[in-house]
C-alpha cells in the first residue's frame, strides 16, 4: 500500500528558501479590470468567467491534491518502473522551482467524490465535495496558492461541482500546472524514441489536447496518440465488468511496433490501456520528471 502523505512536504531546507526566496513567486498580476490585484485575498470571480486572469508563470508553492487512486493504486507489477507518481511529482515540482507542497487536511481520507458520482451515489458525492471544499480554501489561502491534482477526471469533477469561485481558478491538473507555471523553469531532453499518449476524456473536455502534444514532444523523437475517443473504463467500471472495454473502443487501439512506453493522466484509463498495449501506460508525470531538469543553474535538485 502507500505509504501516508505528511501534512507539508518542504522541498527546500530554511536556508535554501531564504537563499531562493526571490527566484520564484506566484501571484496575479492583474485583475479582469487590469488594476492590481489586492494582496490579502483574491479578487472574487464570477461564476460565468471561463478564464483564469493572467499570472505570472512562476511559483514557490503549491497545495497538492493526490487522488484516490494514485493513493490506492500503485505502478504495475510487471511495469519496470516502480516509483510512485507522489515521488516523481514532488521532483518535478522541485526541479521546476517550486519550494513548499502542503497537503489539505486529513488529505488520506479526503476525495473529489467522483468516484461515488460515477455509481450514482449522489449524496455521497456531495457530501465528499462538501467537506473538501473548506480544506481546499484553507490550504490554498482562499485560492491564492494553485491546487495541483494528479489526475484529470478528479480534477474535472472538482471544477465542475466546486461552488466557490475563488477555487475555480486555482485548480490544475499535472499538465496544465507543469504549461502555466514551470515550463520556463524546466529543460526537457528528449530521452525516448517513441511513446504513445492518451489523452483522457476529461483532459479532452478541458482542451488539453495541445499542452499534452507540446510537452509530451519535448521528451520524445515520436509520439504516437492512442486514437480512441474513449478507453471505456468509464471510472471503475471497466475493472468490474472488463468487457466494456475490451470489446469497445480499446479494439481499435493500434499501437507502432516500436512503441516503448505509454502515458496518459489517469490511473484508470492507463490501467485499461495496458490490458491492451504491448507495453505499460503511466502517469505522464513519469516522463516529465525523467526528462526534465532545471533551466537556471540556481535552482536546487539535490
Amino acid at each position: 500500500g502507500q505509504k501516508a502523505l505528511p501534512e507539508v512536504e518542504v522541498l527546500y531546507t530554511t536556508a535554501e528558501r531564504n537563499k531562493y526566496k526571490d527566484m520564484c513567486t506566484f501571484h496575479e498580476v492583474k485583475e479582469r479590470s487590469h488594476s492590481p490585484a489586492p494582496v490579502a485575498a483574491p479578487t472574487p470571480v464570477r461564476d460565468d468567467v471561463k478564464e483564469r486572469p493572467k499570472l505570472y508563470k512562476q511559483c514557490r508553492e503549491v497545495v497538492y491534491l493526490p487522488s484516490c487512486v494514485t493513493r490506492v493504486m500503485g505502478p504495475a507489477k510487471g511495469d519496470a518502473e516502480q516509483g510512485n507518481v507522489h515521488e516523481h511529482l514532488l521532483s518535478l515540482l522541485k526541479k521546476g522551482g517550486v519550494q513548499k507542497v502542503s497537503y489539505v487536511s486529513e488529505v488520506n481520507s479526503q476525495c473529489c467524490g467522483l468516484m461515488f458520482a460515477s455509481r450514482g451515489a449522489g449524496e455521497a458525492a456531495k457530501a465528499s465535495i462538501e467537506a473538501l471544499e473548506p480544506a481546499l480554501l484553507a490550504a490554498s489561502d482562499n485560492g491564492r496558492i494553485p491546487i495541483l491534482c494528479d489526475t484529470s477526471p478528479c480534477l474535472k469533477h472538482l471544477k465542475d461541482n466546486i461552488t466557490d469561485p475563488r477555487l475555480k481558478l486555482s485548480l490544475f491538473e499535472p499538465l496544465d500546472f507543469v504549461h502555466t507555471f514551470l515550463k520556463d523553469n524546466l529543460v526537457f531532453e528528449k530521452k525516448k524514441s517513441s511513446v504513445a499518449v492518451h489523452v483522457p476524456c476529461s483532459s479532452k473536455k478541458m482542451k488539453l489536447e495541445p499542452i499534452f502534444e507540446s510537452l509530451v514532444g519535448q521528451c520524445a523523437d515520436e509520439v504516437h496518440f492512442s486514437g480512441i475517443p474513449c478507453c471505456g473504463m468509464a471510472g471503475d467500471r471497466g475493472m468490474r465488468y472488463p468487457e466494456i472495454s475490451r470489446d469497445g473502443s480499446l479494439q481499435h487501439l493500434d499501437l507502432p511496433d516500436d512503441v516503448t512506453d505509454g502515458y496518459s493522466s489517469s490511473r484508470t484509463c492507463e490501467c485499461a490501456l495496458s490490458t491492451k498495449a504491448d507495453v505499460h501506460f503511466r502517469s505522464v508525470v513519469y516522463l516529465l520528471d525523467e526528462c526534465a531538469s532545471p533551466a537556471k543553474k540556481d535552482v536546487i535538485t539535490k
